[in-house]
């Protein structure tokens, strides 16, 4: 799948690019007549991949292991961005719009803030000290982060699922929410004629979660429900069957209902079993894409920052094409240096365990003991010695 998971990180950048550089219109916006377009499309397929891997992992997995999986891959990658973002991108920025380090790092919403307000996965602050405030789509630094709060949210999700037996004792259930949350999506559909309603309809309802920060449901209904067919797919999946005739049907839909209507509620679903195809039935050269290194997260975490910062830098003017060409080849070093540096190292560590902590802990000890010097035996001792023909007993 990480063939996929590459293919869907670049549409993102491809996504956003005319926006950010001239303030154009999403790809496939008018074609869709507002329903999609192709970022929340490549979001959907991350989504859908990610419901069928992780429930795996949950089913195959403790508890506690599972979530230090996903934690591991998450997080560390992710503070890694938000550092490079406060202490390298944020003073290069700074430079080129002539503002001094002091007052870079003394404003209220310096790079300490930054960090301090956005650790842990709930972004509330998205500029830092009013930098890229001339740009088109001023002072977000890095707006592809708002996703991830939500997909740790699916994550939880799965493990509370797991740790109360539901995945493999009761997996009806998932289906019970599945069709709770395909509910609402159609009853939001029939608001809009033709059934023409945007995949990120708006419901008006935000909730802030600790350490996740603020949820909209405009977004986490429709991505948990996303999610929550490739969820299905992994628990049901020896019932499901996976043919061409059914990804050529498939993919009719999904352009028939992206032109007519009816997306959401019929088109996504058909989407979720196109991507479901095409990740399992991939020729097996296909298949080796990204098996050793994983480039599509820090693509996809690092492709928004490229883009603003060429904005910043008025390599916009150059044209969409070039624009899109530079933005691959950045993001692309920033996501090799982000795994061989962060990640890799990071999952490394997913199966250490108490005998591991256990072994290190001894390996200092011994490494750092002082060797005693050699005492003289006493001559009660060594008569003992002597007796028991075994010299001294050190």
């Amino acid at each position: 799948m990480g063939a996929l998971r590459l293919l869907m990180a670049v549409a993102v950048i491809f996504s956003h690019a005319p926006g950010l550089a001239h303030g154009g219109d999403y790809p496939g916006i008018h074609f869709s007549r507002g329903q999609t377009s192709l970022g929340p499309m490549a979001v959907c397929g991350f989504f859908v991949l990610s419901g069928l891997l992780i429930t795996r992992s949950a089913r195959r997995l403790s508890l506690g292991r599972f979530m230090w999986h996903r934690l591991l891959r998450i997080m560390p990658a992710f503070w890694f961005c938000l550092l490079v973002t406060a202490f390298v991108v944020a003073p290069l920025l700074a430079r080129r719009e002539h503002m001094s380090m002091s007052t870079l790092f003394n404003h209220p919403t310096g790079p300490i803030g930054y960090l301090l307000s956005n650790w842990s996965l709930g972004i509330d602050q998205w500029g830092i000290a009013d930098l890229l405030s001339k740009n088109v789509h001023p002072y977000a630094l890095d707006g592809s982060l708002w996703s991830l709060g939500l997909e740790m949210l699916c994550y939880l999700t799965v493990a509370a699922l797991a740790a109360i037996g539901v995945l493999k004792r009761a997996r009806w259930f998932v289906l019970v929410l599945l069709l709770g949350a395909y509910v609402h999506l159609v009853l939001l559909a029939f608001d809009y004629p033709h059934l023409q309603a945007p995949f990120y309809a708006p419901v008006h309802k935000v909730w802030t979660l600790p350490l996740i920060g603020w949820v909209s449901a405009d977004q986490l209904i429709p991505l948990m429900f996303i999610f929550g067919l490739g969820a299905a797919a992994e628990l049901y999946r020896e019932r499901l069957p996976i043919n061409a005739p059914l990804a050529v049907l498939s993919l009719v839909t999904v352009v028939v209902t992206a032109r007519y209507g009816a997306f959401v509620i019929i088109g996504v679903p058909a989407f979720a079993y196109l991507i479901l195809w095409c990740a399992l039935r991939a020729p097996r050269p296909i298949t080796r894409i990204g098996s050793r290194a994983d480039l599509s997260y820090g693509i996809y975490i690092y492709g928004y920052i490229a883009q603003q910062c060429l904005t910043a830098y008025g390599w916009n003017r150059w044209g969409l094409a070039a624009y899109n060409a530079i933005t691959v080849v950045l993001t692309v070093i920033a996501a090799a240096f982000s795994w061989y540096v962060v990640e890799k190292p990071a999952l490394k560590l997913k199966n250490l365990g108490y005998d591991d902590l256990h072994r290190l802990r001894l390996r200092l000890f011994r490494r750092r003991a002082p060797q005693a010097p050699a005492a003289e035996p006493l001559p009660a001792q060594q008569a003992a010695d002597e007796r028991m023909g075994s010299g001294s007993l050190r």
